[in-house]
């Protein structure tokens, strides 16, 4: 319920007949060891692997193509220090966020997914700092939007 709906924990503790501070523990022990288990889900596969499976769509003009890349920023409270309130702005959003890169294949696999950095930061910056970069398999082509700006100098 929290992850779907993000009820307050107080409101999660009523509808469980736990207190909130149950119910935040519970939450807090529980998302880390479900992110560990799921993790081992998100690997990149073999470029051939990728090629086979190519959508007909990609086949004639991105037949080279092993990542779509995009960022996503999730909201969270504004931070009590000014510094990280500085870090987590988002003027895109307005609001205080955290941002992540994540990459799919062509077929809609998910195969990279950076950790949260703060709302801040550019896409380009965010795609060179977070890893994604080093495991990209020698000449393949990456998709991205243009809020990647600059990113051939660091993809090719």
């Amino acid at each position: 319920m929290k992850i779907k709906v993000n009820d307050t924990f107080r409101r999660l503790g009523e509808q469980f007949g736990i207190s909130h501070a149950q119910a935040s523990n519970i939450f807090n022990s529980t998302v880390p060891r479900l992110a560990h288990m799921l993790k081992t889900l998100i690997y990149f596969p073999h470029p051939m692997s990728i090629r086979k499976a190519l959508p007909i769509s990609f086949r004639a003009n991105f037949s080279n193509v092993q990542s779509i890349i995009d960022c996503f920023e999730i909201q969270i409270e504004k931070p009590t220090n000014s510094v990280h309130q500085a870090l987590t702005w988002s003027e895109y959003k307005k609001y205080n966020t955290l941002k992540y890169l994540i990459s799919t294949t062509p077929y809609g696999f998910i195969n990279f997914v950076s950790t949260g950095y703060g709302g801040r930061i550019s896409d380009t910056l965010i795609t060179e700092k977070s890893g994604f970069l080093d495991i990209l398999p020698d000449e393949c082509d990456v998709m991205a939007d243009r809020g990647f700006k600059q990113i051939q100098k660091y993809v090719k």
